[in-house]
């Protein structure tokens, strides 16, 4: 396309076209919407894609029906055998999100899987409690069921979230069974507030606020249209998990596999679940946190911006922060050979494990990680752990 002065006009980004496809879209309606819409979603999956050929979703473990504290059953996978990770995944995902994890970390661990209530295949409560404490204590029970003494959490997002209320609730049992934490893309305090705080306008940080609430009212009080229209957008839905979930160039395919699983998760649990992400502050959970803790987040997560994560990282003793560079909410995909090293060799360290000389992942390419003060991943501040 040529500009009116004769210069070669700048094409938009596929993130800038994204929003102002969303935006278009509340105006003009379904229709010519939809078919601008599926014209960049197609033109996005037909980029060179590396991970074209990954079976994600077709990774199963040994398998275990379990009880939660309230009688809600969690569906649990395990692979592999010796020192034990624990992996716990965000809102409306499943255990299927930490593909990489379940491909590359068996060799040397044993990982426990678990989906959270009302996601995946576990139930959902008899009495709709989605609530940080219920998914703390569910926690509680898959670390129960596991049988270990030591372990390393690893919680993504809104398990991130709960992990913190587990410390809240459990103060004993960090250092004594939970030997290292791990929070990927999370947060402290009201997810909602975190989304809205890079934004320069107070008015405009309101309005998203009101307008994110407004939506899940919506999906409370008419799923069945929310289902619909869900379907309907499928294409839209795979550009916002583009947009909110991902860094400038990732791979189709797992922003595909991404929107699946977001997609699968019932809008009601959506609309129960929304109420527990929003109002609350861990602030002073940060500061009692006394066991070794790796905060990590992409730089480009537009969901829990590394802000959030910096300000985690400062609280938390002795708390190492790796930043992975172009790389969104979902950077333990993204990014997954230069993640699941550093996981590697936090585990290693936190369960006082030597490390087995073997290959870590099957693929390179994934760009680059850094922590605060540059490196891979170092302490956030020079605090030195009590003995």
């Amino acid at each position: 396309m040529a500009a009116k002065d004769g210069k070669k006009a700048v094409r938009p980004s596929l993130t800038a076209r994204g929003i102002g496809l969303a935006a278009g879209g509340v105006v003009l309606g379904l229709g010519a919407g939809l078919a601008i819409e599926r014209a960049l979603v197609g033109h996005d999956r037909k980029r060179d894609d590396p991970e074209a050929d990954e079976p994600f979703g077709g990774l199963r473990g040994r398998s275990a029906s379990i009880s939660s504290f309230d009688g809600t059953r969690l569906h649990v996978e395990e692979l592999g055998s010796g020192p034990c990770l624990v992996f716990s995944h965000g809102f409306s995902l499943t255990q299927d999100a930490w593909h990489y994890q379940r491909r590359d970390l068996p060799d040397e661990f044993r990982c426990v899987f678990f989906d959270q209530r009302g996601h995946g295949r576990s139930g959902q409560p008899r009495r709709d409690d989605y609530s940080l404490a219920a998914f703390a204590r569910d926690l509680r029970s898959v670390l129960d069921w596991s049988g270990e003494r030591r372990v390393v959490v690893i919680a993504h997002s809104m398990a991130g979230m709960a992990a913190l209320q587990f410390a809240a609730i459990y103060p004993e049992e960090l250092g004594r069974r939970v030997a290292g934490l791990v929070l990927v893309g999370s947060t402290y305090m009201d997810a909602v507030r975190g989304m809205t705080a890079s934004l320069t306008s107070r008015g405009a940080a309101q309005l998203q606020r009101s307008v994110i609430a407004a939506g899940f009212r919506f999906i409370g009080q008419d799923p069945m249209r929310a289902r619909q229209l869900r379907r309907r957008g499928s294409d839209l839905g795979y550009l916002g998990t583009r947009l909110f979930g991902f860094g400038s160039s990732p791979s189709p395919s797992q922003v595909a596999f991404t929107d699946r699983l977001l997609a699968g998760t019932d809008v009601e649990v959506w609309a129960k679940v929304f109420p527990s992400l929003v109002n609350f502050d861990h602030s002073e959970v940060l500061d009692n946190i006394d066991v070794p803790t790796l905060i990590v987040v992409g730089d480009k997560d537009r969901l829990t911006p590394p802000a959030q994560a910096r300000h985690m990282a400062s609280k938390i003793r002795g708390a190492r922060l790796l930043v992975l560079e172009d790389a969104g909410h979902m950077a333990f995909v993204e990014k997954h050979e230069i993640f699941n090293a550093e996981l590697a060799t936090f585990a290693r360290d936190a369960l006082g494990r030597r490390p087995r000389r073997r290959r870590m992942g099957s693929r390179s390419g994934d760009g680059g990680g850094r922590a605060a003060g540059g490196g891979l991943a170092r302490p956030a501040r020079d605090t030195p752990r009590a003995p």
